[in-house]
């Protein structure tokens, strides 16, 4: 008897070994398919009996008779590339750190939608509001609600003329409780705050 032959004697014992006793649920299926086939059984017939695609019995088959059992295991899965990469995400950081300004947006406060366009305008790259969104996070950069800083229209010395004329209202006690609302602040001009802060950054800090 050939070397063969021998081989394609062993086979189907082989196949019944790795039926009944391998660990993996998968090797045992895929061998149980195999050798269905080679007992004369046809491509639909098994693929309808164990819920596979015909094609998939196929490539089974050719692994196995390549390769033994270790045909019959998954190959290793390398993964989606991710949507945003190094260069991307540096670029993505760039653009908080600096503003919209800097690329020429008539904009004071970035959004997910606005750097989206720039990620497409400036490296072609086009990717989802989500995805983008994680990235921004992965950055270390968390959504803060706009606030009002107001001391760079103050004039300090209007201030202080204002709180002198104050203070001598209430010696005076020209000045009552209901008369707080007084500001020295009616005439300041509010910013905003960049939307998008590092964390742990103080607002308003240079």
């Amino acid at each position: 008897m050939t070397a063969e032959a021998a081989d394609s004697a062993a086979a189907p014992e082989t196949l019944r070994q790795l039926i009944k006793t391998d660990a993996d649920p998968r090797v045992r299926q895929r061998a149980q398919a195999v050798w269905l086939v080679e007992q004369g059984h046809s491509l639909a017939s098994v693929g309808r009996l164990l819920e596979m695609a015909p094609y998939r019995i196929r490539i089974w088959q050719r692994r196995y008779a390549a390769e033994g059992r270790a045909g019959l295991e998954d190959r290793s899965r390398r993964g989606r590339p991710p949507a945003l990469d190094e260069a991307a995400c540096a670029f993505v950081q760039d653009a908080l750190a600096q503003g919209p300004q800097a690329y020429g947006l008539p904009l004071t406060l970035w959004t997910l939608r606005d750097l989206q366009a720039l990620l497409l305008r400036e490296r072609g790259i086009t990717v989802s509001v989500c995805t983008l969104h994680r990235v921004v996070h992965a950055l270390g950069y968390r959504y803060r609600r706009p606030r009002h800083d107001l001391r760079h229209r103050q004039d300090a010395e209007a201030v202080a003329a204002a709180k002198q004329v104050l203070d001598w209202l209430e010696k005076k006690a020209l000045l009552s409780p209901d008369d707080s609302i007084w500001s020295t602040w009616t005439t300041a001009r509010s910013t905003l705050i960049p939307r998008w802060q590092r964390s742990g950054d103080v607002a308003g800090s240079p």
